[in-house]
């Protein structure tokens, strides 16, 4: 009877036990939906060292903490960072970025836990102010945006009575820059774009984007310029303003799921369309740049990657690979049509849109099959042709365009072989007749040269390879600036931006930006 009266007790408890165990969760739950909802902002800091120093000067920086209005101190950076007052010379040096919650912020606080100076060979330790290191700051962070702080060091003022370091900062913020030297990356750890001044080689801006974001393409309208960016993770476009590198738009994409791949083609001097390639559902979704409206969703191949469309038809007047007859028939094609390419990664193919320029819909979808998995993909309207690197395959697949145009599937794709496996991008140089290839691993640039006349047996099987250029970890993809004089090469191992000067056939500068970089894009000429 006892062990009857036990067993009706424990068990009138268990309902009780859940209960607690169900608001305990609930409130957990609460807790830290609200702490997401309330880390709606980022911050990025960055060290810009002076164009010319005479100390040398090392501390490390273990921290930085920025502090609310009320005092509240929270963290953008805890990783050790030695720096080194001849090391960033005429550099830049990302110190850390953070989402925080917006509001207002009065100071920043810099743990310095070491420093040293070197004079005629011999290094001496400096003291460091017992009050520790603050900066004065008036800085607001917005719901959904970035705010990007430059701290300007001068190392001649930082060290006082010859034995204490006391770092003198200037500070600013992002202003606005001359679109057309800007270079945009998106950054998918970061859910952010990094924006590149070309002229001075660093960080001008970030701007704050959706989840994930990956493609990146620009507007070819010049009274409206635009940047577009593919989030993968909140299967949404954002719209960036680049004279005030500010999100203007966010364009959702209902029809289709994890956009990757982005492209912009213009119908005229006033008019682009916007071609993003849906990964997760296999298909390609029409975007009116004017309207912001999904007009179609096109079916293409398994994995949808990438994507590329015809230039305009203004490039065929530098077209010297082409014959006069080759350059009408395209001419009179695009009178009517543009095609879009698009990598289907995940069943070794490309998708030939044929699409009507008059009506902005799709009248024809052509399959060409290429080699194993391909990645990337580049259209060299000068020469007719569109190159698709293959990642595991040593071949890159070679289109001729005209075969397109005029319905000729069977005889549209070459290639070229033995250009090596892990192929991520590609990019054509007409002016100095070459191609260059991405390499991953390990991260190269890879220099071929293009066959000028058709591609018989024995020019497949020659090795074109001409050269090679170090880069990174882990490249993803690459970009020539409009001037054609240097490559920008996204490293997504290192978080960095390899600068490539051509004609030296060397890497010139390395900028840092966010957390596994993707795309990156430049406005044409």
């Amino acid at each position: 009877m006892n062990m009857n009266r036990k067993k009706i007790k424990i068990l009138s408890l268990v309902p009780c036990f859940l209960l607690l165990v169900f608001l305990t969760g609930c409130a957990t739950t609460d807790e830290t939906e609200g702490l997401y909802k309330r880390l709606n902002t980022q911050i990025t800091l960055f060290l810009n060292g002076p164009d010319k120093v005479l100390p040398d000067i090392t501390f490390e920086l273990s921290a930085i903490n920025i502090i609310e209005e009320d005092g509240t101190a929270r963290e953008v950076m805890n990783r050790p960072i030695g720096v080194n007052s001849h090391i960033v010379e005429g550099s830049q040096i990302l110190l850390g970025e953070k989402a925080l919650p917006e509001g207002r912020y009065k100071k920043l606080q810099l743990i310095v836990t070491e420093a040293s100076i070197r004079k005629k060979g011999r290094t001496a330790h400096l003291a460091l102010p017992p009050e520790g290191i603050e900066i004065d700051i008036d800085v607001s962070l917005r719901k959904h945006q970035n705010t990007t702080l430059f701290l300007n060091w001068n190392p001649d003022a930082s060290i006082q009575e010859g034995y204490m370091f006391r770092p003198v900062f200037s500070v600013r913020s992002q202003t606005p820059e001359l679109s057309s030297l800007l270079i945009y990356v998106t950054n998918e750890d970061s859910d952010n774009v990094s924006v590149i001044n070309r002229q001075s080689g660093e960080i001008a801006a970030t701007v704050m984007v959706g989840k994930k974001p990956r493609g990146i393409a620009t507007s070819k309208n010049r009274d409206r310029l635009k940047v577009y960016v593919a989030n993968s993770g909140s299967n949404s476009i954002s719209v960036i303003d680049p004279t005030t590198n500010k999100i203007e738009n966010e364009i959702p994409i209902r029809f289709g799921r994890r956009p990757e791949g982005i492209a912009v083609a213009g119908l005229s001097s006033e008019e682009d369309l916007l071609f993003v390639a849906n990964y997760g559902s296999n298909s390609v979704s029409v975007v009116d740049t004017t309207t912001y409206q999904e007009l179609e969703k096109i079916d293409v191949g398994r994995g949808p990657t990438a994507i590329a469309v015809d230039p305009s038809i203004d490039e065929l007047i530098t077209a010297s690979f082409l014959s006069f007859e080759d350059i009408n028939v395209l001419r009179s094609y695009r009178e009517r049509f543009l095609n879009v390419y698009v990598v289907n990664q995940d069943s070794n193919d490309i998708s030939v849109l044929r699409i009507d320029t008059a009506t902005k819909k799709s009248v024809e979808v052509m399959t060409l099959g290429v080699e194993w998995r391909p990645v990337a993909i580049y259209v060299d309207y000068r020469r007719g042709k569109v190159y698709v690197a293959n990642y595991d395959s040593d071949k890159l697949s070679v289109i001729d365009i005209l075969q397109t145009v005029k319905g000729n599937i069977a005889g549209a794709v070459s290639v070229i072989n033995n250009v090596g496996f892990s192929i991520t991008g590609v990019v054509a140089d007409p002016a100095f007749d070459r191609i260059y290839l991405l390499k991953e691993s390990p991260g190269e640039i890879i220099i071929i040269k293009p066959f000028s006349g058709g591609f018989d047996y024995l020019k497949t099987v020659m090795p074109p390879v001409m050269g090679t250029i170090s880069v990174g970890s882990s490249p993803k993809s690459l970009v020539m600036d409009p001037e054609g004089r240097k490559l920008y090469v996204v490293n997504r191992g290192s978080d960095n931006i390899s600068v490539i000067d051509k004609t030296a056939k060397r890497e010139e500068r390395v900028i840092s930006v966010g957390k596994r970089p993707y795309g990156i894009a430049v406005f044409p000429k």
